[in-house]
């Protein structure tokens, strides 16, 4: 069960000089997001929802999103969580991961970055098992130098045609790019 206390923010660093040492984060509930572009994200897919616990993939119309489409990765669940295939890969999203993914499954990135597939694939199936919303904000440390960021919040929401099913995940992000200033 992921666990959504409430954490205080460490800050952001400033420089790369700052960045730490190891890699951290923690969930976060929909609440708890800082950034108004994610807040405007979770609101859109609240109000498809309805008295439902989630939306469907049909009632997702990506040009409602206009200009947070760019912050937007969409995912389709393959094999019952066996692998994701990202759909709608956003031209931040894009930037942060510094390749596009769109067309590609999970696996398939897997290959050249097994560690970062690694780690998507435990949030998406977090979603995916858990049928519910939730945030993440964490800080890239040296452990992992060729990430491109340094910090980054995201906010994860499951898309389904009934409220035990998820067969698309919709996943929003914000990232500071390393040896970018933190606003």
């Amino acid at each position: 069960m992921l666990n959504l206390a409430r954490n205080p923010r460490p800050p952001t660093p400033r420089n790369d000089l700052e960045v730490p040492e190891y890699s951290s984060g923690h969930v976060l509930a929909l609440d708890e997001i800082e950034s108004a572009t994610l807040r405007q994200v979770v609101e859109h897919w609240s109000s498809l929802r309805g008295e439902r616990k989630f939306p469907s993939r049909a009632d997702l119309n990506p040009k409602h999103f206009r200009n947070l489409l760019r912050h937007v990765t969409l995912l389709r669940v393959i094999g019952g969580g066996a692998d994701y295939e990202f759909r709608i890969l956003g031209d931040v999203q894009v930037q942060a991961y510094g390749e596009n993914f769109s067309g590609m499954r999970l696996s398939e990135v897997g290959v050249k970055h097994p560690k970062f597939a690694e780690g998507l694939k435990i949030f998406y199936d977090g979603v995916r098992m858990g049928c519910y919303a939730f945030g993440y904000r964490g800080w890239i440390g040296r452990d992992m130098p060729d990430t491109k960021y340094s910090f980054h919040e995201l906010v994860l929401c499951p898309l389904g045609p009934t409220d035990d099913t998820v067969d698309h995940i919709l996943v929003a992000g914000i990232y500071v790019m390393r040896g970018a200033k933190a606003e």
